[in-house]
């Protein structure tokens, strides 16, 4: 008997293993659709807004102001959007992060882009959301408030 236990206990702790795993890592409005082809994140809504989640390592183990100044450089300077707003978030688990939302005309059409990151050691969460102007007004607040379920 102890052994049928011992066997059920390990197949449930492998089960939540594997399920954390596949866990999905925010919780966006049901209006975004995750995209499965893609060992990143990434959702889409029918009005073409975008989200991506990406992690990745950083041997050097920069700071988050490091990597905030670096994102933000490479928006304004290299691509040429607009700083519209920048601040602090917290993920789910209480760890804090920095956003910054600017503004473009991309193609000749005015698009809105928001960038979040959290440094954990040495992993590094990116979020970006974009958009043309009007779905991006549209849908940042609900995708700013869904910073705060990505997981750590």
């Amino acid at each position: 008997m102890t052994t049928v236990r011992s066997l059920v206990r390990s197949l449930l702790l492998l089960a939540c293993a594997v399920l954390g795993a596949c866990a999905v890592p925010m919780d966006l409005p049901k209006e975004f659709l995750r995209l499965q082809d893609s060992a990143d994140f990434r959702a889409v809504t029918g009005d073409d807004a975008r989200v991506w989640l990406r992690r990745f390592d950083d041997a050097n183990a920069a700071t988050l102001e490091f990597w905030t100044q670096a994102l933000e450089h490479d928006f304004r300077l290299q691509r040429g959007y607009e700083l519209v707003g920048k601040g602090e978030v917290k993920n789910r688990d209480g760890q804090g992060g920095r956003w910054f939302e600017c503004s473009a005309n991309v193609r000749g059409e005015r698009v809105g882009y928001l960038v979040a990151i959290w440094v954990d050691g040495t992993e590094i969460t990116v979020v970006e959301f974009a958009a043309r102007a009007e779905v991006f007004k549209a849908r940042v607040e609900a995708v700013r408030t869904a910073l705060g379920t990505v997981r750590g």
